[in-house]
C-alpha cells in the first residue's frame, strides 16, 4: 500500500472526505471527538459533517444524545450516549488508577473521593457550574482548595467513575445507559474503522490503554495487515485530489497515532504542533492557522489549493 493510499483511507475513516449528516452519525463512526475545549470541539465536528451547525451540538449535549465526558487517556471526549456505558466502564478504572498518585498529593484520598461522590449523586439534581459544585460539595462536609486542581482532578475522578459527566460549561449526573458490556476487542475494531490503517501501537496511545492488555486481546485474526498497519478487511476509499481540511486544536487527526510520519512530514514537526490547529491538504499537514482580527491566518509549509482553503476558511469562519 503506498503511502497516499493509507492517507486516503484515514481521512475517509474520519469522515473528512465523507462528512456524516448527523452527530449520531458521526460519532458511531469516529467513536469519539476529542472535548476539553468544547470551541475545538466543535471545528472537529464541523470538518466532519455537512449541515449541520454549532447550535446542533449545543442541542445534543443538553438532550444528553451527546455526552462530554473522560474517555480515551482520560482526555475529555465526545461520544454517543449509546457508547458512554461500556466506554466509561473500559477505559475509567484505567484513568482512575493512573491519576491516583496526583489525586493523593492534592489531599483527594480514597475515602474523600468516596465521600465526594455520595454528595454528588445528591446536590446534582440541575447542572451546575464548577464553582456550584465545589460550592456544594463544601456544605456538605467535602472542601476543596479552588485555588489548586483539586477541584478539576476530583470531577475527572466523577467522571471516570461513572457518576458525573459536563456539559458545555456545566456538570450533571452522567446519563444512564442500557448498553451492555464490551471489550478492548470491540474498542480496536471501532478504531480501526475510524483510523485505520493502524498499529497496535497507535492504538495504544490513542486508547492509554495497558499495551500488554491491548495485545492479548488485539483481534489479528479478524484484520488485514499492510504497510502501514491493520484495517478493517472492507476499508477502501477514493484517492485524494487536492482536498483542503482546516483541523482546528486538539483534533485527533494526528493525536489518534503514536507515530505521525504518514500525516506529517518530520522535516516539518517543529512548525506543527501535534495538538494543531492544522492545515491539511491530502491526508498530509501542510500548514498550520489560527484566528486574528475576525480573519484566517495560514502559515504553509506545502502547497495548498487555493480555492479548496477559501471554502474551508469561510465555513469555519461560519462556525466560530
Amino acid at each position: 500500500m503506498t503511502a497516499g493510499r493509507a492517507r486516503a483511507l484515514r481521512m475517509r475513516a474520519q469522515r473528512l472526505t465523507t462528512p456524516a449528516r448527523s452527530l449520531a452519525e458521526l460519532l458511531h463512526d469516529v467513536v469519539a471527538v476529542q472535548a476539553q475545549d468544547v470551541t475545538a470541539a466543535g471545528l472537529a465536528v464541523r470538518a466532519r459533517t455537512t449541515g449541520l451547525a454549532p447550535t446542533d451540538l449545543s442541542a445534543a449535549l443538553d438532550a444528553g444524545d451527546v455526552v462530554r465526558t473522560c474517555a480515551m487517556r482520560g482526555a475529555v471526549h465526545l461520544l454517543r450516549r449509546e457508547d458512554v456505558g461500556w466506554l466509561v466502564a473500559l477505559l475509567g478504572p484505567v484513568n482512575v488508577a493512573r491519576s491516583r498518585r496526583r489525586r493523593l498529593e492534592l489531599g483527594l484520598t480514597d475515602d474523600v473521593c468516596a465521600r465526594a461522590l455520595d454528595v454528588l449523586r445528591e446536590v446534582l439534581t440541575e447542572p451546575l457550574t464548577k464553582p456550584q459544585v465545589v460550592a456544594r460539595l463544601a456544605g456538605a462536609g467535602v472542601a476543596l482548595d479552588p485555588a489548586t486542581p483539586a477541584p478539576a482532578y476530583l470531577l475527572a475522578y466523577a467522571a471516570n467513575k461513572g457518576v458525573v459527566c459536563a456539559g458545555e460549561s456545566t456538570y450533571r449526573l452522567l446519563p444512564r445507559t442500557d448498553d451492555e458490556p464490551r471489550g478492548v476487542a470491540e474498542l480496536v475494531r471501532r478504531y480501526l474503522r475510524a483510523y485505520g490503517p493502524a498499529t497496535v501501537e497507535d492504538f495504544t496511545a490513542w486508547s492509554g490503554l495497558p499495551e500488554v492488555e491491548v495485545r492479548a486481546a488485539f483481534p489479528f485474526d479478524d484484520l488485514v495487515e499492510g504497510k502501514h498497519g491493520w484495517q478493517l478487511p472492507t476499508t477502501d476509499a477514493a484517492d485524494l485530489d487536492g482536498t483542503v481540511r482546516l483541523l482546528g486544536p486538539f483534533d485527533t487527526f494526528l493525536l489518534g497515532y503514536a507515530d505521525r510520519t504518514l500525516l506529517l512530514d518530520p522535516s516539518d514537526a517543529a512548525r506543527a504542533q501535534p495538538a494543531g490547529p492544522h492545515v491539511v491538504v491530502d491526508g498530509q499537514v501542510r500548514g498550520t492557522w489560527r484566528r486574528r482580527d475576525g480573519r484566517v491566518v495560514v502559515e504553509q509549509f506545502g502547497h495548498i489549493p487555493v480555492s479548496e482553503l477559501d471554502v474551508e476558511v469561510e465555513s469555519v469562519l461560519a462556525w466560530v
